[in-house]
């Protein structure tokens, strides 16, 4: 890239953030004329207008809203692709504290530790396990993996990766109580539920004959998904659980998916920090390495779709 354009990206983001080209030249210490003249070159360079611009705002355009994600990638990838080739002199070392629930350390973050500590023997991870979001200031943790849909608050949140529920039950308590065939007829079932969500016992689908709500029945809630699972496997119920949970199980026959017909919405995996990742920093190289190798260890650990 040529770093005329890569520092009219920059100046867009700084605008961006500080929604007005007074702040942006604040921020970066540039003058105000050279940020609109190099916003203005990044926009000819595009074809297309980023900022609506008037006297007293200035906001992003649809596709100004479409490349600002873009855009944090790419700044976020070239801040790590310098911290790569600096490592040599500035090696990582320390400690660093993550905090994730005890089933997305189980099934995808500690497999994949082993490469980590190879790259980086300096740095020692300590790993707080709770499905629930970390006082990530109080607890002083650098980093908290979490999945879903994030409450409002100050920190600074990178998605990392993505993967889908479904729904399960035990081969034994699917010989008591039958199949369900569609949505609605889960609720002459017994649900075991995630109670970390914010509405545990409305789930949604979407099929081939539209979307479905489902209100649905429960006598048993659990603060963890590795709780869930332990009653699935138990014969309680039937559960929709991330699809990374299952893969030996289904292999071999002791759980069942069901309703594959019916898709549930995906959900993001956000890694969360208390302010944006220094470049260069151990907490920036890690953030880095679970999202580029977080897409394989969902591959290996999601069960092969098959009747």
């Amino acid at each position: 890239m040529n770093s005329g354009l890569f520092e009219h990206i920059e100046v867009f983001m700084a605008i961006a953030q500080a929604r007005s080209l007074t702040g942006a030249s604040i921020a970066t210490g540039i003058g105000q004329a050279t940020i609109s003249r190099q916003l203005a070159a990044l926009e000819e360079h595009l074809g297309c207008t980023l900022f609506q611009r008037s006297t007293r705002a200035i906001s992003l355009t649809e596709r100004g809203e479409a490349f600002l994600h873009h855009a944090k990638r790419l700044i976020d990838a070239m801040a790590e692709a310098q911290a790569a080739v600096q490592e040599s002199a500035n090696r990582l070392k320390g400690r660093l504290r993550v905090a994730c629930a005890n089933g997305f350390a189980k099934k995808l973050l500690v497999p994949m530790l082993p490469e980590w500590q190879s790259l980086h023997p300096d740095v020692n991870i300590e790993l707080i396990l709770a499905d629930h979001l970390s006082q990530i200031i109080e607890e002083r943790v650098d980093v908290a993996f979490r999945i879903g849909t994030l409450p409002e608050s100050g920190l600074f949140a990178r998605p990392v990766g993505s993967f889908k529920h479904i729904v399960v039950a035990s081969t034994e308590y699917l010989k008591k109580h039958g199949l369900p065939n569609k949505p609605g007829d889960l609720a002459r079932h017994q649900c075991i539920l995630y109670s970390g969500f914010e509405h545990p016992e409305q789930w949604k689908f979407t099929g081939p004959d539209g979307e479905h709500h489902v209100r649905v029945a429960s006598r048993l809630q659990s603060s963890t998904f590795d709780g869930v699972c332990d009653a699935v496997q138990n014969g309680l119920g039937v559960a929709a659980t991330p699809d990374f949970f299952w893969r030996s199980e289904l292999a071999d026959g002791r759980v069942t998916r069901l309703l594959r017909e019916y898709e549930m919405s995906r959900r993001t995996i956000h890694a969360v920090t208390a302010a944006r990742p220094t470049a260069g920093g151990k907490t920036a190289a890690f953030i880095a390495f679970v999202e580029y190798r977080l897409p394989d260890r969902l591959a290996m650990s999601a069960p092969v779709d098959r009747q």
